[in-house]
């Protein structure tokens, strides 16, 4: 998905909805280095950091061993829920307030 495929919101950041994808969402995930582009839905969103040098990135090996371990699951979002705990950040009430707690909380 693209930025002319997300949602902008007031508070000025790019959310993408999966459910304009039409497909299961309990088979669906987005990885994206930016928590808040899967607010929609978080417990489909698969967190990564950054990708800057092929020869030092671990990310996408680690990403590539996480989605085959799905393989086969019911529900991608209960592995998610579990594997990654961003329920946490579900009691927040605007984007702004989770890109708040991830990035600028130390």
């Amino acid at each position: 998905m693209y930025r002319r495929h997300c949602d902008y919101i007031e508070e000025g950041y790019h959310v993408k909805d999966l459910r304009i994808l039409g497909r299961d969402l309990s088979k669906t995930v987005i990885v994206d280095n930016a928590a808040y582009s899967y607010a929609f839905q978080v417990d489909n969103g698969i967190p990564i950091t950054s990708y800057y040098e092929g020869a030092v990135d671990y990310e996408l090996p680690a990403l590539r061993d996480y989605l085959f371990s799905l393989r086969g699951c019911k529900d991608v979002r209960e592995v998610n829920r579990k594997t990654f705990r961003q329920e946490e950040f579900t009691r927040f009430t605007t984007v702004e307030e989770v890109v708040e707690e991830l990035y600028l909380k130390k």
